[in-house]
């Protein structure tokens, strides 16, 4: 009885509906899976900058609640370093930090600090089952994250504590609250409810990376070509129905970042606006592009639709494309009159918000860059609508029997997938698909064998084993912060040094980057051999190889 009992008071703790039952259950998996792997993945460049932000973050709001006027005094000091973005997410890797190694001592450091990524992965997995049960019912609750997570650079930046997949989970947060705003429309209390939401989850989006500011206009696009025929039949009637979540989200976005963001608090509006020019004419980011239009007009051009083919899963990209061109179908089918249940602005947003994120970088100017996260925005909405294309997929072939075939190119999307994932883990940088050729293919296509400094991760053991007391150890594309932190968390040795480059370093890892290949020639020379002492491989290509002084190796 005792044991029944015990049982029926958990079940009473578990949601009573079977869309949130699914939700729960793919963010526990998700923040599981995430956490068990997360050891095995190096640190980033991005990642060390931010981790080292997080934590000086994480100080002043502690500071704050003991003694807040002089944590207000010394707000310039926690925020200045990295204050060219924003703070959200990075607070929160602090926060974790703080908890569960400095103060509970249950972990690592970096360990503490990427709980607040695993997180933000389990909040987007419960997101992408919502919605999905809500587009195509249980079989694309469970199947919408799937084909999101089993790409394995989707599955990498579930581990990392840096800003892309915390941006991408607020993005589709904001956008999901807005798509159940204009459901509501009709119960005033829920249409307010729902709305509000929206403007929170998109201030939290700014709070995080500046790439949420294309989300209104994005958003508002969506709204008016879904609002076609009605400005047709009646324009003040249109701008009448203007979703409240717009300006929920004009009042509340702002007020969000300005409030989570200490760093805007003094001289609030001269910091906001070289906040934003550093990111409206940083060369790196395709907006400050936009100001050539009549002189250079851009085009679009094919590297990230290349990419994204390239590196998504053969057949969830398949899943994603024929999703994609069902909604387009479905918005055609609506707008010639023979789709009364279909709803144009579900399907405007969906597609929409499918592609602008890539499209953005689809300009020729762009640094090009060899990983997925500037556009990773657009990977759960094509995640969602290739859930729907299976479940309807399987009730089209078999009406009678739909979650059989469902259930069987589902397997033939997924399992191949998540081979390619666990082959690939935990050098996410380096997984490239079939139609690549695998990691082995993409070298010989000359495409980026791995990048970021993370890969690292895997020479430290010997590094640790072999190099002489003392040495100095340039790491090429892994900063000094990263190597700081290894030698905080105890997996590289506290004595060895840092050095500036091959000129003055004992022991060499070269990182494979196609930009920096002249970075091995100047190894070869300084060091005088050409010869690795280690290495690190996936399927036999070379991603780090490690070069040694003549007696700097034991």
């Amino acid at each position: 009885m005792t044991g029944r009992s015990a049982i029926a008071r958990l079940g009473a703790l578990l949601p009573r509906t079977a869309p949130r039952r699914l939700a729960l259950g793919w963010a526990t998996a998700v923040l599981v899976a995430a956490a068990a792997t997360a050891p095995a993945v190096g640190i980033s460049r991005d990642e060390s900058a931010y981790l080292e932000a997080g934590a000086s973050y994480a100080r002043f709001w502690g500071d704050a609640l003991r003694a807040p006027a002089s944590a207000l005094a010394a707000a310039d000091r926690h925020f200045a370093f990295n204050h060219e973005h924003p703070p959200l997410a990075k607070t929160v890797f602090g926060a974790t930090e703080a908890l569960l190694a400095s103060g509970l001592g249950w972990t690592s450091h970096l360990q503490g600090a990427r709980f607040g990524a695993f997180l933000f992965a389990a909040l987007l997995a419960a997101l992408l089952a919502l919605w999905g049960f809500e587009l195509a019912g249980a079989g694309g609750g469970l199947l919408a994250p799937a084909l999101f997570f089993l790409a394995p650079r989707h599955f990498y930046h579930a581990h990392l504590a840096v800003l892309d997949l915390p941006v991408t989970t607020l993005w589709l947060a904001t956008a999901w609250a807005y798509s159940r705003s204009l459901q509501a429309r009709g119960d005033r209390r829920r249409y307010l409810a729902w709305s509000l939401a929206a403007g929170l989850a998109f201030g939290a989006a700014l709070a995080t990376k500046h790439n949420a500011w294309f989300l209104p206009p994005l958003l508002v696009a969506a709204w008016l070509l879904a609002s076609l025929g009605t400005f047709r039949r009646d324009p003040m009637h249109a701008l009448a129905g203007v979703p409240l979540a717009f300006v929920a989200m004009a009042l509340l976005g702002p007020l969000v970042l300005v409030g989570s963001w200490p760093w805007l608090w003094h001289e609030t509006l001269p910091r906001l606006r070289a906040y934003l020019a550093f990111h409206l004419f940083h060369e790196s980011y395709p907006w400050h592009y936009f100001g050539r239009l009549l002189r250079d007009p851009p085009f679009p051009v094919a590297y990230p639709f290349v990419v994204t083919a390239l590196t998504v899963p053969a057949a969830i990209l398949a899943a994603m494309v024929g999703g994609l061109l069902q909604a387009l179908a479905r918005i055609g089918s609506a707008v010639r009159g023979h789709g009364e249940t279909i709803s144009v602005s579900t399907e405007m947003l969906l597609a929409a918000n499918a592609l602008f994120p890539i499209a953005l970088i689809a300009w020729p100017t762009v640094p090009i860059f060899g990983g997925v996260k500037h556009w990773l925005p657009a990977m759960p909405f094509l995640a969602l609508l290739g859930a729907r294309a299976l479940v309807v997929a399987g009730r089209r072939l078999s009406p009678a029997r739909p979650w059989l075939v469902t259930g069987a190119l589902s397997a033939l999307a997924l399992w191949p997938a998540a081979w390619q994932v666990a082959r690939n883990h935990p050098y996410g940088t380096a997984a490239w698909n079939e139609l690549a050729g695998g990691a082995p293919g993409a070298a010989s296509l000359g495409m980026q064998r791995q990048f970021w400094g993370d890969a690292v991760v895997a020479a430290l053991p010997e590094l640790n084993q072999h190099a002489a007391p003392g040495a100095r150890v340039w790491f090429q594309e892994t900063t000094w912060r990263a190597m700081k932190q290894y030698q905080r968390d105890g997996r590289l040795r506290t004595d060895l040094a840092w050095a500036n480059g091959p000129e003055d370093a004992d022991v060499s890892l070269w990182q494979y980057h196609q930009e920096f290949r002249d970075r091995e020639f100047r190894t070869w020379t300084e060091l005088g051999t050409a010869r690795p002492v280690a290495g690190v491989y996936l399927d036999e290509v070379p991603l780090v190889q490690v070069y040694a002084r003549p007696g700097a190796w034991r």
